[in-house]
């Protein structure tokens, strides 16, 4: 299985029109999208190259793509679209399930 990742700044600006309004806010959203093939995961990240610096200039959409296909790696100032293989996450044991578990052991030895 492959991921696409992308990290944007979301803007939320609630009043367009109104140059002068203080409620627009923004944050760092972190997206994830995961796919069977990665033909699909390629396809769908080149979709998310919908940055107006990019798409405004053909040889630079060009080059775009070709870092993905590539690298699986694009980047434009800070935001970024990476392809990844998903891998098996990891067994985490907590420090209070290690002292439960050894709690335990210690009263059926005792």
């Amino acid at each position: 299985m492959f991921a696409v990742v992308r990290h944007t700044y979301q803007l939320d600006i609630p009043d367009p029109k109104n140059v002068f309004s203080t409620k627009s806010s923004a944050k760092w959203v972190h997206l994830v999208w995961v796919f069977n093939t990665e033909m699909d995961a390629l396809s769908f990240a080149i979709s998310l190259l919908d940055d107006p610096l990019i798409t405004a200039n053909e040889w630079l959409l060009e080059s775009a793509i070709h870092q993905l296909e590539e690298n699986r790696f694009y980047q434009v100032g800070r935001e970024s679209v990476a392809i990844a293989e998903v891998q098996e996450s990891p067994v985490i044991v907590y420090e209070d399930e290690l002292n439960e578990d050894i709690e335990d052991e210690q009263k059926s030895i005792h």
